[in-house]
């Protein structure tokens, strides 16, 4: 009957309420979680990349992309790149040293939309280093870079902590 379909109608809609910001807490910490990994990956990745192939290696986080994207994302990004003698691969890098150049080693990769790296130096130290400029054909942006070397080593002060804080945006 009318009543019956009505009273699971309500039932249905109480659980709904009830369950919902559960399920929003286990997404929004999934993507932070997600995001804690792929940066600790990239850092992971690029030290044993460095170490396998006997070369520095650079570990670029990007502060935002080359265009707006509209979704309410950080926009922040991560790409390694793998530093090469100019007599082992003839092409050239703009901008890069003629004895020596970097060669990009995949795509950036984008943090989870919703999430990114802080961009007040107290709370991600990461900001703390040189900022640079990447130009390309689409536009420029602004990234800090981690070298590592063949030896374990990074170009990292030790005289600091260095640390990162992930805070999460409004997903449209």
């Amino acid at each position: 009957t009318l009543l019956e379909a009505v009273l699971v109608m309500g039932i249905l809609i109480l659980i709904v309420s009830l369950t919902l910001p559960a399920m929003l807490s286990a997404i929004q910490a999934t993507r932070l979680t997600s995001a804690g990994e792929l940066i600790s990956g990239k850092l992971v990745e690029a030290q044993g990349l460095a170490l396998t192939f006997s070369s520095d290696v650079e570990l670029r986080v990007y502060k935002s992309p080359l265009h707006e994207s509209g979704d309410g994302s950080s926009g922040q990004s991560l790409q390694i790149f793998q530093m090469v003698e100019n007599n082992v691969v003839p092409e050239t890098t703009e901008g890069q040293a003629s004895l020596a150049r970097l060669i990009p080693m995949g795509d950036p990769e984008p943090l989870p939309a919703g999430v990114g790296i802080s961009t007040h130096v107290e709370f991600s130290s990461l900001w703390n280093l040189p900022a640079q400029e990447e130009k390309t054909h689409d536009g420029s942006r602004e990234y800090v870079a981690i070298r590592f070397r063949p030896d374990g080593s990074t170009d990292l002060t030790e005289a600091q902590a260095w640390h990162l804080t992930l805070i999460e945006y409004p997903v449209i």
